[in-house]
């Protein structure tokens, strides 16, 4: 604690001589983000990007801090046929740039979304949708190729792009400087840095509560919480669970909850020896989650029961189990599999982005190499994740979480050869996958889920770790924040009090 104390205080000097010009305005919020993408791409695909994104532009379907689903940009909608939901939109909204908001924005951005030439990540929610079409300027109908129980939580995943500004602009040009209908207008975006935005004072949902936002990248924790405590910031991201302690001993408060993010590590199996199943499974073997449970994470998690997803998400099978701690089956298999144990082994993560990240992967490698895997841990920043995440090259094992918002669907997606999350495919998993996608029957779907996940827990693509708190630290002038599930960033009716 008290080297943490140390490295926190020196790393926050540099914040410190800057003054606080931030605070000096009782109207601007300052944020401490753990992460950032590498642009303001949309659909990148992470809730990191998401949370940016989302100041600026609104979804047609808005998600609550639990998940929970709400009128956004469509007001309401009905299901015409099986495979026809129309969508009632909004009227009277306005871009930030003066324009009205329509049906032909709806129509762009989702036929944006589902081109394969646009790389939209965040595609893989909707991509039973077959067609979208503008019936008036204010009602949308959306067909789908099949029964879709999904689409609506699928879509309060994709921010809406104004055709005409897009058009004009090009979408490098929407990239650099996003625009929309959202509760804050984009003012500069610092790589790397900060994202600072201004309020939208005419917002359809009430103008903000502050005058502007500055969402600071601080990737270490320590330095976060430092700036907290020194009134650098009024809200900061993934507070170290060693470090609770001091932000409630500062007069800061912690708001924590519970999340559905599955944290793993995820195999590169086109790297051998990892497209050994026995390896993979060795490895699984050689992790004491429970002790890492313990002693790093102070019980503020549960441990993975043999799939992705966390206890009460729809599709979790309780009939699986978390392989046991066995390091010395694992060094025999290994052995049986004829392991070069002179393969040097990087595992790959993000620092800060997730509670405890890198520590938890200091103490897996630590727990491999006591079984004679030369394991190390490759810290990168949020951009260069993003990039290795576009291009698909993590090295052999990289740890990420994936959310599933309450139903197996959007997390055991990224598992899939749509989702583009990861180099193991299974043909029998896909089709399970659609199949669960394609149906209305809620026993249907679960039975679906329940053989996927015991496919996965054979092949064992990832290791199966941890479900995760968000944790944040909130200074005592802060009203109206709360944690969210989904760790995205709801501002809007955020205001700071003297």
């Amino acid at each position: 604690m008290k080297r943490r104390s140390l490295l926190a205080s020196a790393a926050v000097a540099p914040l410190l001589a800057l003054g606080k010009p931030a605070l000096a305005a009782d109207k601007v919020l300052t944020v401490a983000a753990a992460v950032f993408p590498d642009s303001l791409r949309a659909g990148t695909g992470s809730f990191a990007s998401l949370s940016l994104m989302t100041q600026t532009n609104d979804p047609l379907i808005l998600r609550d801090n639990k998940s929970g689903l709400h009128p956004g940009l469509a007001t309401k909608w009905e299901q015409i046929d099986p495979l026809t939901m129309r969508f009632h939109l909004r009227q009277g909204v306005k871009f930030s740039d003066g324009t009205d908001f329509t049906a032909d924005d709806v129509v762009y951005t989702l036929n944006f979304a589902l081109d394969p030439q646009s790389a939209y990540a965040m595609a893989a929610r909707i991509n039973q949708i077959a067609s979208v079409t503008a019936v008036d300027k204010y009602t949308v109908d959306i067909k789908t190729k099949a029964v879709f129980p999904t689409l609506l939580r699928g879509l309060s995943d994709i921010i809406i792009q104004p055709k005409a500004y897009v058009e004009k602009v090009g979408v490098n040009g929407f990239t650099a400087k996003p625009m929309g209908t959202g509760p804050f207008v984009f003012q500069q975006w610092v790589p790397g840095d900060r994202y600072v935005l201004t309020a939208n004072k005419n917002y359809w949902g009430g103008a903000p509560k502050v005058d502007k936002i500055v969402i600071r990248t601080i990737p270490d924790g320590s330095t976060r919480v430092a700036a907290l405590m020194a009134g650098e910031t009024n809200i900061i991201e993934e507070v170290p669970i060693d470090l609770l302690d001091q932000v409630t001993g500062s007069g800061a408060r912690i708001d924590e909850i519970g999340t559905t993010a599955g944290l793993v590590l995820t195999f590169d199996p086109t790297i051998k020896p990892f497209d050994n199943v026995k390896v993979r499974e060795a490895f699984d073997l050689a992790i004491d989650k429970e002790l890492i449970l313990k002693q790093i994470l102070k019980g503020h998690a549960e441990v993975l029961q043999g799939q992705v997803l966390t206890k009460g998400v729809l599709g979790f099978d309780p009939a699986l189990k978390a392989r046991p701690f066995d390091p010395e089956k694992a060094r025999q298999m290994l052995k049986e599999a004829g392991y070069d144990f002179n393969t040097p082994v990087p595992i790959t993560t993000q620092n800060g982005k997730y509670v405890s990240d890198t520590d938890i992967c200091q103490a897996i490698a630590g727990m491999l190499n006591k079984i004679g895997v030369k394991a190390t841990v490759n810290i990168v920043e949020g951009g260069v994740f993003q990039q290795m995440n576009n291009a698909m090259k993590f090295g052999p094992l990289y740890m990420v979480g994936w959310y599933s918002l309450g139903d197996a669907d959007f997390a055991t997606v990224w598992y899939t050869k749509a989702g583009k999350r990861t180099n193991w495919n299974s043909e029998e998993y896909d089709k399970l996958f659609l199949a669960a996608r394609s149906t209305n029957d809620e026993k249907e779907r679960v039975k679906l889920y329940h053989e996927m996940a015991a496919l996965a827990y054979k092949e064992n693509p990832s290791i199966f770790l941890f479900g995760l708190p968000s944790i944040y630290g909130v200074t005592k002038n802060v009203k109206g924040f709360g944690a969210a599930a989904d760790k995205v960033l709801r501002l809007s009716q955020v205001e700071l009090t003297k």
